[in-house]
């Protein structure tokens, strides 16, 4: 086994002659997000070590990379999708050792030169046969082109014109095969798709229909031109989409291949439901789905190609953000919202164009597991921003007692009249003790908003919320699963009593007045917290300062206390250390438990005016 001092590991198989194994080690920060999994395998399909080695390195910077792009907030990328991508990268060295078969060592400069020396003399050899003896190379290409076309059952006449100019096209393939293996050579990341598509461009014919589709003709159509050598062959040249010309027909399917854009976008998000997904994560990739196939047409999956990746790109530049909700763009057609022109500040930052096209790249990847893509068009086509990231801060206790101030918190919770409803008082109760229980649990904002009343009950006489994974309610991981005793604090403020009461009035839910919607239960009270009581009273800060902040107030707190460590993961549903998961159970009592939450305190908070 061979190792680097980064996670690169190269293995090989028991029986002499195989191929070599990639291995990556996951980082500790990142075993949570990957399900417990601690290190992944790859097949480098290749039995040669010095090669394999090569190739290692590469996919180990690649990796790392990826692993940065999560910690960053790429949360969608899962281990199959790291793997597709590696394997495309896998793919792209065993293309290059393939079509590079001069035998010298593309990493090596002296090599590389030599091996392009090689190519420029073979292209220059053809050049000259070209011009000396070209009736001998001719006749060489017409056996080979007849050999193709008798294949396809197509009737040869070489005196005709079609033929003729059929052979000129076939011989400028040749020389361009040279150019795409100097590139090659160069280092320059281009595949295959890139030189296949680049050969259509500079021959002006339709040779490879499953690329690329622009005309919208079907498959059968543009084989059937082709194959027959009519005058697509003469002067054909791929029609480019007009600039912001949406494709609005989304009724109009494109049945050739495999099949339209619209049908596997619905098969995927029946397997994302399948796969126990949330409602925000099905429905937010729903949206970003159903608007590609609104800008590019929806074409047959195989025709995606990055032409059109660059297209819907183009199109997002020029469309504000969340258009679907502001009731100033959303009546608007993609098309002509394009024709207003919108600033720069109007419009999408880079940033959220980068999250669609990641949550378009998943769904790609897919694609290429069902092997309806041969590859992911979407892969290097972000943009290239540096993240700015942002801390969510814990509330410091001046913060607190602006916010905990009676008067101020029962104006902004239990008097406030909502703005759209000016008669009457919404959701009092859940603006009420949802900061409570935050500050106080450390529960995140939509394990609160969510709880049923049976979540809340004893165990050896003293009061738990239960953080549960079930039909009703969803938690964040596995870790999250969980018993939170019931702080004295919010039992003293009458929250138990509550929950009695709405026992006997035969409710299931605690926040019973909260509706559901893509983004779970929390989204009313956020928007109250986040967009008015806090910029009310001076503590809101953009990122950083927002009511989930609770959450990290608490864990200060008990951080602060000098709780154990791995009694607050135990609290706040963090992953568990080894030993813990190893052993699992529950090694803290109820009693203790309590005790440690108990130790959680706020001072000059007059709770005794703040109480209901």
């Amino acid at each position: 086994m061979v190792e680097n001092e980064s996670n690169m590991s190269l293995l090989t198989t028991p029986n002499s002659g195989n191929s070599y194994y990639f291995r990556s080690r996951i980082p500790t920060d990142l075993i949570e997000h990957f399900g417990g999994l601690t290190e992944f395998r790859l097949s480098l399909k290749c039995a040669i070590k010095s090669r394999a080695i090569r190739t290692t390195k590469k996919l180990d910077q690649t990796v790392l990379g990826l692993y940065e792009k999560i910690r960053e907030g790429m949360k969608s990328l899962d281990i199959e999708d790291i793997k597709e991508i590696l394997k495309i990268e896998i793919r792209k060295q065993i293309l290059h050792a393939h079509h590079v078969y001069e035998g010298t060592v593309r990493w090596n400069e002296e090599g590389v030169e030599n091996s392009l020396e090689s190519v420029r003399l073979k292209e220059s050899n053809l050049k000259e046969t070209l011009k000396t003896d070209s009736r001998t190379y001719q006749k060489e290409v017409d056996q080979k082109l007849e050999g193709i076309l008798k294949s396809l059952d197509i009737e040869v006449d070489r005196d005709s014109i079609n033929f003729k100019k059929l052979r000129n096209k076939f011989i400028d393939l040749y020389l361009l095969r040279y150019d795409w293996i100097k590139d090659l050579l160069g280092d320059s990341e281009k595949t295959d798709d890139d030189f296949r598509l680049n050969a259509q461009q500079k021959l002006r014919i339709v040779l490879f229909p499953e690329l690329t589709n622009p005309s919208g003709m079907d498959k059968k159509d543009a084989f059937a031109r082709r194959t027959h050598l009519q005058p697509v062959i003469e002067n054909y040249a791929p029609e480019p989409l007009q600039p912001y010309q949406v494709q609005s027909n989304l009724s109009q399917q494109n049945t050739a291949g495999n099949g339209s854009l619209s049908k596997h976008l619905r098969t995927f998000i029946e397997r994302k439901k399948l796969e126990g997904k949330s409602l925000k994560e099905v429905g937010s990739d729903r949206v970003i789905l159903e608007e590609f196939v609104e800008i590019v047409g929806d074409i047959d999956i195989s025709s995606i190609t990055k032409k059109e990746v660059s297209y819907y790109i183009d199109v997002q530049t020029k469309l504000p953000p969340n258009r679907k909700k502001s009731p100033k763009y959303r009546d608007l057609s993609i098309q002509q919202l394009v024709e207003k022109n919108l600033s720069d500040k109007e419009t999408q930052t880079p940033q959220n164009i980068n999250k669609r096209l990641t949550k378009l790249s998943v769904f790609a990847n897919w694609g290429v597991r069902q092997g309806l893509l041969f590859s992911n068009p979407f892969s290097g086509m972000k943009f290239s921003v540096k993240k700015q990231p942002h801390r969510r801060m814990p509330f410091t206790a001046e913060d607190l007692r602006k916010i905990l101030d009676p008067e101020t918190y029962h104006k902004w919770t239990v008097n406030f009249q909502h703005k759209f409803m000016p008669n009457r008082s919404t959701h009092q109760l859940p603006y009420y003790w949802i900061f409570l229980l935050g500050i106080f649990s450390g529960m995140r904002t939509n394990e609160m908003c969510q709880l049923r009343l049976i979540d809340i009950k004893k165990v050896e006489n003293i009061w738990f919320i239960f953080v549960e994974d079930s039909e009703e309610t969803r938690v964040k991981t596995e870790n999250a699963i969980r018993k939170v005793p019931v702080h004295p604090q919010l039992i003293d403020m009458g929250f138990i009593d509550y929950v009695s009461k709405l026992k006997r009035s035969k409710k299931d839910r605690v926040f019973w007045e909260l509706k559901e919607d893509r983004d779970g239960y929390a989204s009313h009270v956020s928007r109250h917290y986040n967009e008015r009581f806090l910029p009310a009273v001076g503590v809101w800060v953009k990122y950083t300062k927002v009511l989930y902040c609770t959450r990290h107030t608490f864990i200060n707190k008990l951080y602060t206390e000098r709780v154990d460590e791995n009694v607050i993961k135990t609290l706040v549903g963090h992953e568990k250390g080894f030993t813990m998961k190893q052993y699992g159970g529950d090694p803290f009592t109820p009693e203790v438990l309590r005790e440690e939450i108990s130790k959680v305190n706020y001072s000059k908070i007059n709770w005794k005016k703040l109480k209901m």
